[in-house]
């Protein structure tokens, strides 16, 4: 059996790897699309990951011109925003991530996807409704089927004696040409604010405080 993996490098995508081959015997073929949010470093850490965790083969797929024809210009001219203050970046990203999972799927012809979303949020239905409406192919969901925690996940990575991608234990960080979220730990709870290393650009150590007045 080949399988297309979408593919992060993050904590979920890293548990599939190893468990699609150890428990189906699959051939896992990671499949990593740009929307965006990647440098050219961490593009070759998702890889190396990718490579580190037992992947059979990597392909790399540049979507940023695609998602923002396809969905980022849409959103910008229409103004929208989920509840009138969440840009949907991450929809629009992962909508045309599955569409470029699926070609490939079809390219190495594969029989199956997968992907790692967990049972918790919107992630999973979009992976799903897309890769249904673009191919005639099973849709393995590891984490989701097994209910897994973060824990768990970090632990079998650990028993088999592969690497757990850096910050796995305090948050999930999903960057794109739209936007950057972060989810886990401290998000769970409104009330917490964000630890200084979880924001893409943190203030300089030392650096002098200021007093910013805006008007209009």
């Amino acid at each position: 059996m080949k399988v297309a993996l979408a593919f992060s490098g993050g904590l979920d995508t890293s548990f599939c790897v190893p468990y699609l081959k150890e428990n189906l015997g699959a051939e896992v073929v990671t499949v990593t699309v740009n929307t965006g949010g990647a440098t050219r470093a961490g593009l070759d850490a998702i890889a190396a990951q990718s490579a580190a965790v037992g992947a059979d083969g990597h392909v790399e797929v540049d979507a940023r011109q695609a998602v923002y024809d396809g969905f980022v210009a849409t959103l910008i001219r229409g103004n929208v925003l989920r509840g009138g203050v969440y840009p949907l970046s991450v929809a629009a990203e992962r909508t045309q991530q599955a569409i470029e999972v699926a070609r490939v799927a079809r390219e190495i012809g594969a029989d199956a996807v997968a992907h790692g979303s967990t049972g918790a949020g919107n992630d999973q239905v979009r992976f799903d409704i897309a890769f249904r409406v673009l191919l005639d192919l099973p849709i393995l969901t590891p984490v989701r089927e097994l209910g897994l925690t973060r824990e768990r996940s970090i632990a079998f990575l650990r028993e088999h004696g592969l690497p757990v991608p850096e910050d796995a234990q305090r948050y999930s960080v999903n960057r794109g040409l739209w936007g950057t979220t972060l989810g886990g730990g401290w998000t769970h709870d409104p009330w917490a604010a964000p630890p200084e290393d979880a924001w893409g650009a943190p203030a300089p150590s030392g650096a002098a405080e200021r007093d910013v007045v805006i008007s209009w």
